[in-house]
């Protein structure tokens, strides 16, 4: 289902969703939040999905400087 919602956004719409994400520095807090989710059970995750979770949230905290 999550596919099919964003394939329904077009490539503008796309952008500024992930603009307004880093601006307001939320993507930060969504990352940390599914991180806190599959560590503590509530999702699952296989372990490429989480290392890659790991990396995308260190180089955004890196580049925001946080």
């Amino acid at each position: 289902m999550e596919k099919q919602w964003l394939e329904q956004l077009s490539r503008d719409e796309q952008q500024l969703l992930l603009d307004v994400l880093f601006n307001q520095q939320y993507a930060l807090e969504i990352i940390n939040s599914e991180l806190a989710d599959i560590e503590s059970g509530y999702k699952q995750a296989d372990t490429v999905r989480y290392q890659n979770l790991v990396k995308l949230y260190e180089r955004i905290r890196k580049e925001l400087s946080l």
